[in-house]
């Protein structure tokens, strides 16, 4: 099975460095530019099945697909990684160095786990194996890319997540 993996187009959040979270904000006028021309990408690709986050700014941007004839699922699973107390906060407000580091066991007063996160993640991927698919959409965001990197490729040997993870409206495709 195939998974193609994209990540949402850009937020005024991701604009303008501030932690989105789930918090359940749409896409800005270059989000939707980027989808649109991430679309084209897409055009030559069939999908047996299409799963994407039920937060507006990954709903949005599937929507801007466009793909029809193609059965969609929303999953919470796949909903990006609840950032507690620093929803809406600039993310140079927290040490990135521990909020994104898979061996980090700083407790934060409403952070979803790191470890949490990821074993959340990897249990939608595992779940994934039980379809019977060629080629599946996954529409996510960032945090999201992160885990699912770390699945098909390991946590890095300081377990620092800084630096994976797709960028707005980039493609992957891993093999499951």
């Amino acid at each position: 099975m195939e998974l193609v993996v994209v990540r949402h187009g850009q937020t005024d959040g991701n604009l303008n460095d501030l932690m989105d979270g789930v918090r359940d904000i749409d896409l800005n006028q270059t989000g939707i530019e980027q989808a649109q021309k991430t679309k084209e990408l897409l055009s030559g690709f069939e999908f047996d099945l299409i799963i994407c986050s039920p937060l507006i700014r990954a709903r949005h941007t599937l929507e801007i697909f466009n793909i029809n004839n193609c059965p969609i699922l929303f999953s919470d699973e796949i909903k990006e990684r609840d950032c507690g107390e620093f929803a809406g906060k600039s993310v140079y407000s927290l040490k990135k160095g521990q909020y994104w580091n898979y061996f980090d066991e700083t407790r934060y007063e409403k952070v979803e786990p790191i470890k949490t996160f990821v074993g959340r993640i990897y249990k939608f991927l595992e779940g994934l194996k039980k379809l019977d698919k060629k080629r599946i959409l996954i529409v996510t965001h960032f945090g999201v890319t992160k885990a699912i990197h770390c699945y098909f490729n390991g946590v890095p040997e300081d377990g620092d997540l800084q630096n994976v993870g797709l960028k707005n409206c980039e493609i992957v495709r891993y093999k499951l």
